[in-house]
């Protein structure tokens, strides 16, 4: 077993009102500061969560710098670049490609000299050869570029085209200069794809524009693009400029019920925002991801349609039942019953939490002795029955042999979600959806 070399100072931060003393729901923070605005992101993390933290428990001597931060559910990286920020390590999982993409791209520091010049390099030319894309298509001429594999009627055209010509310039900018510079961006091509696409604003889910809109839908590629990368540019070279490069950041495109490349007892602190529930009925990331991840990175088509199917509770089974796991959470135990009373849907219920489960065990597994874990989850509601994830996390952790030292609750001002669902599939029938979090906070056992 490794040794804990915060060990001796845990006890008495955990003493310590501080965390209590916060207000943690920021109402009026700025919430997209240096690196953080990069790119939207559904549900995503307040980046006030992990950097109160982490800035708490290094004050208290829990963390020191070079320690490891590590988030199971990684998303757009907010716990990483804070991490990052702090200058502590940063480790990562994800099973969403996109969400790799982004974690890496906004966490770790790049030259500022070498994000001008590629800038340059990038731009250079651009505008007038999406204008000639634009008069062969008008002129019937063909165009030798590939377009990326998206489904068919989603994007208006030439744009799909233009942006593939910016695809290639990316790819030529990967050969010229590397992996990490590219990498960035396509983070404003990702952006841009989601603009000029037919998907409706403000939706995280596949839906389309009205054929009417879709009839209007003209976007012009090259100044979203270019305002876009100009922008991140920006963020990029001021969170560069404060970050230190000594620090590493790892992000494994990896399942977390797994967790097979984070190693034993080599994490310092978990903090991570795990999904409400299944991605089918709650936030569908990989709906979200498809297209700027097949346009801006070239994944495939099929690889992305499982992203939601494979998440915690998924259509695609991961692990055996564990029917055991509702004796060791009373307020599992009564949501479930509660649910089978109503006819509910207390199968998807237990499939997520069995799933959920596992992530903690892993959580426990990688976590050394004695360190804290923070969970930021939100109370879901299924068939109008309220899921009282906070307990249920706090219980099945205690199962495991955490023990809780903090129950921080927070209102949900900035993260963009819908606030109604309707839970029964009914047209017109609506329900109340996810207003407020809690971030459980506990500590691992002293084993």
């Amino acid at each position: 077993m490794t040794e804990n070399p915060h060990q001796t100072t845990l006890d008495t931060a955990l003493t310590e009102s501080g965390l209590e003393a916060v207000n943690w729901t920021f109402p009026d923070a700025d919430t997209q500061y240096l690196t953080h605005g990069l790119h939207n992101y559904p549900a995503r993390m307040v980046p006030q969560i992990p950097d109160r933290l982490l800035s708490y428990y290094l004050d208290e001597g829990v963390l020191e710098e070079g320690d490891v931060v590590y988030d199971p559910f990684s998303g757009s990286g907010t716990t990483a670049v804070e991490a990052r920020r702090h200058d502590l390590n940063a480790e990562a999982n994800d099973i969403n490609p996109l969400a790799v993409l982004l974690t890496r791209a906004k966490s770790i520091p790049l030259d500022p000299e070498e994000v001008e010049a590629a800038q340059t390099t990038l731009l250079d030319g651009l505008k007038s050869r999406l204008a000639d894309v634009e008069s062969q298509y008008e002129a019937g001429e063909p165009i030798d570029v590939e377009e990326p594999a998206v489904r068919d009627g989603w994007f208006p055209e030439p744009q799909l085209t233009q942006l593939a010509v910016i695809r290639d310039r990316i790819d030529d900018l990967e050969r010229e200069y590397d992996q990490a510079l590219a990498r960035f961006f396509r983070v404003a091509l990702s952006h841009t794809t989601r603009k000029v696409s037919y998907q409706r604003n403000g939706e995280y889910k596949r839906y389309r524009l009205s054929e009417e809109d879709r009839e209007d839908h003209d976007p012009d590629v090259y100044p979203i693009f270019e305002q876009k990368v100009r922008e991140n540019v920006s963020m990029m070279k001021d969170y560069s400029r404060e970050t230190s490069r000594d620090q590493q950041t790892q992000v494994h495109y990896a399942d977390s019920r797994e967790a097979a490349d984070v190693e034993d007892d080599s994490v310092d602190i978990v903090i991570t925002s795990p999904p409400y529930g299944d991605h089918g009925t709650t936030v569908a990331y990989g709906q979200f991801s498809q297209d700027p991840a097949i346009v801006s990175w070239g994944r495939e088509y099929d690889e992305m349609r499982e992203v939601d199917k494979t998440g915690l509770g998924g259509s695609n089974r991961v692990l055996e039942p564990l029917e055991e796991i509702e004796e060791w959470s009373e307020a599992l135990s009564a949501t479930l019953e509660t649910l089978r009373e109503k006819d509910g849907r207390s199968d998807d219920a237990m499939e997520f939490f069995r799933d959920y489960y596992a992530v903690m065990e892993q959580v426990k597994r990688v976590l050394k002795p004695g360190q804290p874990v923070a969970w930021v989850v939100a109370n879901r509601t299924m068939s109008r029955v309220n899921i009282p994830t906070h307990l249920i996390t706090q219980q099945l952790c205690e199962h495991l042999g955490f023990e809780l030292t903090h129950m921080l609750p927070r209102e949900i001002p900035n993260k963009t979600l819908p606030w109604e669902n309707a839970p029964e599939n009914q047209p017109g029938v609506k329900g109340d959806l996810m207003a407020n979090e809690n971030i459980v906070v506990m500590t691992a056992p002293e084993e």
